[in-house]
């Protein structure tokens, strides 16, 4: 029950935060509507009874029979257009306060995952709980509507009762009694029914990643090529089939049990009226009182109805929202505990690092000790797996080192803020992907503050290009980078993406350089043009850059060649030739394709 309530004033507060005007409209109007309903009744009766002949009019109504008729009209059009009038405020302020408080969420939601260490993308578990957290988000705004219908529900059930009292006082407590079994069942179903969810949110993914499969440009070819599609559809039914079968039977037995217990109340009702009649017969009631009082007997049970299915709803949601609340179980590792700015990178140092990937099993970089310096450009050389990319990931602060400390001027990179670290790099990731947005935007995004814009970005693209891709650019920079959600669109191919990538990465102002295989997808003449071009535009700045094609390496100034996470050589081209160890072995397996 603590935690109950402790969602409902989280969720109340979220609407007063988001806006007082609207929480305070919905309150206003719940608590005033059910009070309308009665007060109809009430009217409704009084008109039977006149109607009917029943001796005797309330003071509050002219004696004469005609004028009181007119009088009880005007009342049951005034409260009924006041009624509406509620009814319609209450939908106009929650779809508007939906709205504000949808794009909160969604907000929220997206800076939880911007904020995840990198680590976590490498972890099911976190996608698992990721993707639960945000089916559940809407559970905020469904909490808040349920405890505002429960406000509603109250109200209605306290004037229908007090009512329904002065004809027998038996008429609410057995109501109550009868709606017990009912309400417990259905809370039993709604939690057994949600941890099913969560038991399943795994092959929940998986079916989505199928559907993703199947939409997407990226398989597109493959899909008709391997004429996978009836492999895919079965795959996806075999999951549906799998987690249907659970759901079926488990939803089949709360429809029974519930809908078995939800006889009781209406047998009460329909007891409660028999009673009402026979005394309109023997003479102890009027016709209106059967009317108010049978209709009150329906009032009641349905807001006992719509406040036991409000609380569970909110019973349900609140174990959403601690759902959504144990993403805080993921606990970033990097620390943003730095105080010191940093506005030039002069060296770059790695004193004994040591790193091994959450889950791995084994290190991916031991006792790498090297130092770079702003004059000189750098290459790291190994094959796929020896952690030239981990390095870079490393010096960024995307994960930082279990043994060993990283230098940037002498100083642990540590005692630096995060992002005076990060802006003084520009980065060219190996698994680096485009914006669907416009080229001005893609360029944007990595230096939205840059002085030079647009002509920054053109010096950008002609280093990496060639100027060839704004030939095809119909709107010039506000042209899209993919025909999505624009028909004037270019589509680019993977090398032109990769040179997109790179252009991105040499307008973004930096002091230090980074290119982690800068051209694994260009042709040899592309290849050629862009690192002619890194020849210049790196002049003055730390460069450092990986890759396992050693016809790169002829721009470096120094070659640190990496093997199974450890540092096996260092030196010039030159010297590693001259050296005949593993660069040289590499060198000569590389240039023995083109002999």
């Amino acid at each position: 029950m603590r935690s109950f309530f402790s969602a409902v004033r989280w969720c109340l507060a979220l609407s007063w935060r988001s806006s007082k005007f609207y929480t305070l409209i919905r309150i206003a109007a719940d608590i005033v509507t059910p009070l309308l309903t009665i007060m109809l009744a009430f009217v409704g009766k009084h008109m039977l009874d006149l109607l009917s002949g029943a001796q005797g009019l309330p003071a509050w109504l002219p004696q004469d029979t005609q004028t009181a008729l007119l009088t009880l009209f005007a009342l049951l059009f005034g409260i009924a257009l006041v009624r509406l009038g509620s009814q319609k405020a209450v939908q106009y302020s929650q779809a508007m306060q939906s709205e504000m408080l949808n794009g909160e969420i969604a907000l929220s939601m997206m800076k939880r995952s911007l904020d995840a260490d990198l680590e976590y993308f490498d972890n099911p578990a976190y996608y698992d709980r990721l993707q639960s957290a945000s089916q559940d988000a809407m559970a905020v705004s469904y909490i808040l509507w349920n405890v505002l219908s429960c406000i509603s529900a109250s109200v209605s059930f306290i004037g229908a009762f007090a009512v329904l009292y002065t004809a027998s006082p038996l008429y609410g407590l057995v109501m109550m009694a009868a709606a017990v079994p009912a309400s417990i069942a259905a809370a039993k179903y709604t939690k057994l029914l949600y941890m099913l969810n969560l038991e399943q949110v795994n092959e929940h993914r998986q079916m989505y990643y199928c559907q993703h499969i199947a939409s997407e440009k990226a398989f597109a070819q493959d899909m008709r090529l391997f004429g996978a599609g009836g492999r895919l559809m079965a795959r996806y039914r075999g999951i549906w089939l799998q987690l249907f079968t659970k759901r079926k039977g488990m939803t089949r037995r709360r429809s029974v049990s519930t809908g078995l217990l939800a006889c009781l109340p209406e047998m009460v009702v329909a007891l409660i009226g028999v009673d009402i009649a026979f005394g309109v017969l023997g003479g102890y009631n009027t016709v209106g009182d059967y009317a108010l009082f049978t209709g009150l007997a329906g009032q009641l049970w349905g807001s006992i109805n719509m406040f036991s299915s409000s609380a569970l709803q909110i019973y349900d949601n609140k174990l959403k929202i601690e759902n959504i609340k144990r993403l805080d179980e993921f606990i970033p590792r990097v620390q943003d505990e730095g105080t010191r700015t940093l506005t030039q990178v002069e060296t770059v140092s790695f004193e004994g690092v040591g790193f091994t990937y959450p889950a791995a099993k084994t290190p991916a970089l031991a006792d790498i000790t090297f130092t770079v310096k702003r004059e000189e450009k750098t290459v790291l050389v190994g094959l796929n797996g020896s952690g030239k990319s981990t390095l870079v990931k490393l010096l960024l602060r995307m994960y930082d080192p279990d043994t060993g400390a990283i230098y940037i001027n002498g100083i642990n990179i540590k005692e630096y803020k995060i992002a005076e670290l990060r802006k003084n790099f520009s980065v060219y990731f190996q698994d680096m992907f485009n914006y669907n947005f416009t080229l001005r935007e893609n360029f944007t995004i990595a230096d939205p503050t840059h002085p030079q814009g647009d002509d920054a970005a053109n010096a950008a693209l002609q280093a990496a290009y060639g100027g060839d891709v704004l030939a095809k650019a119909s709107k010039g920079m506000e042209t899209s980078i993919t025909r999505l959600y624009d028909p004037e669109g270019i589509e680019l191919s993977g090398g032109q993406h990769q040179k997109l990538a790179l252009a991105r990465a040499l307008y973004r102002r930096h002091t230090a350089l980074i290119l982690d295989e800068p051209s694994s997808n260009l042709d040899p003449k592309a290849e050629h043009e862009v690192f002619e071009a890194l020849r210049t535009l790196t002049e003055g700045k730390l460069t450092l850059f990986t890759s396992h094609r050693l016809s790169n390496a002829a721009l470096a100034d120094r070659i640190i060649v990496l093997e199974n996470g450890q540092i096996v050589e260092d030196g010039t081209q030159a010297q590693l030739l001259e050296n005949k160890h593993r660069y040289a072995e590499l060198f000569q397996l590389q240039k023995g394709k083109y002999e």
